[in-house]
């Protein structure tokens, strides 16, 4: 008999072992003990994070062109925000607070890891004034700021650096408007080479411009464009041989117009 066909005599037999059974009991403790430490995290880890004397503010970055906007002043009214470290800052008081500044039109704040944080700040750009003690700015937005308040010790210099500024006037809410009528009489002069010193509308929305060759016109309330496209078209005949002579027309009426000199 070959010895492959002979009987395998202690070969062993493995069985699979069952794994053993966690008891409910067992699990139950598991998990609570599971929850108590996450609950702990959550209590302890921000209160760590949170704690000003391991993650502080070192620094404050104010970036973007200042004109206006004093940076000392600035960084003044951020410093109290920064008490509370680093984590715990609160981004959306210091942009309120930044953004309520006169000059500023727009602030982006953001950390910047380990210490710092960053404030960009948009100045407003300044169009024109408005009723003598704010401004407007480009986008439309009318802002107060200090120096143009007449208890200002600095009332008179700043009233200096934007005389050059177009002079509008006109009830409250109405500066948009305004200044929309302001851009469209001006663009319309340019072929006389004139422009618009000043725009005055009174509470009945009646309009005065004051062009820069001393040339008054008065356009009323009613049919404006109607009234500033006549006096245009008479603009050559009568304007332009005076030189700059100061005129006064009164476009209010119906069917024509009233022209004084001097």
């Amino acid at each position: 008999m070959s010895s492959s066909a002979m009987p395998q005599r202690n070969q062993a037999i493995v069985l699979p072992v069952k794994a053993a059974r966690i008891s409910a009991s067992t699990r139950w403790m598991v998990g609570a003990i599971g929850l108590v430490l996450l609950l702990l995290a959550s209590l302890l880890v921000p209160r760590y994070a949170s704690d000003p004397a391991r993650f502080p503010v070192t620094n404050v970055d104010v970036l973007g062109t200042l004109d206006y906007t004093d940076r000392a002043s600035l960084r003044q009214l951020i410093e109290p925000h920064t008490a509370n470290g680093f984590y715990a800052l609160d981004i959306d008081k210091i942009r309120s607070a930044v953004e309520a500044m006169p000059w500023v039109a727009q602030a982006h704040i953001s950390r910047i890891w380990p210490g710092r944080v960053a404030v960009e700040v948009e100045e407003h750009e300044p169009a024109a004034r408005w009723n003598d003690n704010s401004l407007i700015s480009k986008r439309l937005e009318r802002f107060a700021p200090s120096q143009l308040q007449r208890d200002s010790d600095r009332y008179a210099q700043w009233r200096e650096i934007f005389r050059d500024l177009p002079k509008l006037s006109g009830a409250s809410g109405r500066h948009e408007t305004v200044l929309d009528d302001f851009r469209r009489y001006d663009r319309e002069l340019e072929l006389f080479d004139v422009t618009v010193r000043s725009l005055d509308e009174d509470k009945r929305h009646s309009q005065t411009l004051t062009l820069s060759n001393d040339v008054t016109v008065r356009l009323g309330y009613q049919d404006r464009d109607l009234r500033f496209a006549r006096f245009l078209d008479v603009y050559e005949r009568l304007v332009t041989p005076q030189n700059d002579k100061p005129l006064r027309f009164d476009m209010r009426y119906s069917n024509g117009f009233a022209l004084k000199k001097g």
